[in-house]
């Protein structure tokens, strides 16, 4: 039986897409799935109808550590509010489309399957708002629903889901929490004691809270 709901990603970066996948709801690949970018990003992109993203005029090669990676200097503009590491510019981490036509192509693809999205099906737009020290959940949800009007006009039925991390140091507080729900956009903070990200796969893909995150996924569906 086939959903009536896509569940998709819209960023900061490659964990939402994980997520997703491994608790098999991920419905397709979008240009936010396996780079970084920020919410702010993401609405000028649907404001515009991503008609900058692969323009090689914005495009140019820059260094994550010794990573090599692409970034578009026209998606650089955002409030503070952001990991730092989410505001160089809209980061294509693991695609060279300035040199592979491969990815290029693959990227194109993702855009237009954005811009074709249609009221056929509900939308539910999952988002990881990275922990950071300027974090502001209230401006967040704000660009929420800034970002789901862009669907809204289009008469297309769409839900946010955003969640982030508070670290504690006790094990015995490590929860989720429901910080938001109204307006379809949904916010949970994960209270958990390691940030999600670094060397270690089980905590760059916050394997170490997947009992916190089935939490957060049997609710949205």
């Amino acid at each position: 039986m086939t959903s009536s709901t896509s569940y998709i990603s819209i960023g900061e970066n490659c964990l939402t897409d994980n997520i997703l996948d491994r608790h098999s709801l991920k419905s397709f690949s979008t240009p936010y799935s396996h780079g970084r970018s920020n919410l702010d990003y993401a609405i000028k992109l649907e404001s515009e109808g991503y008609k900058n993203l692969l323009s090689l005029k914005y495009l140019y090669h820059d260094h994550v550590g010794e990573t090599k990676v692409v970034r578009n200097k026209y998606y650089s503009e955002s409030e503070n509010i952001y990991l730092e590491l989410h505001q160089n510019g809209f980061e294509f981490t693991h695609h060279d489309v300035i040199n592979n036509d491969a990815h290029k192509n693959s990227y194109e693809r993702k855009a237009l399957r954005m811009s074709s999205l249609n009221k056929r099906k509900k939308l539910k737009f999952l988002y990881h708002y990275r922990d950071n020290a300027n974090k502001d959940l209230n401006k967040i949800i704000k660009k929420a629903s800034e970002f789901l009007a862009y669907y809204q006009k289009r008469n297309i039925k769409c839900e946010f889901i955003l969640f982030t991390q508070d670290i504690i140091s006790n094990e015995a507080d490590r929860s989720i929490i429901k910080v938001h729900d109204a307006n379809n956009i949904r916010g949970y903070v994960f209270k958990a004691l390691n940030i999600w990200g670094g060397d270690d796969p089980d905590l760059l893909w916050a394997r170490t809270d997947d009992d916190l995150i089935r939490k957060m996924i049997k609710e949205i569906k």
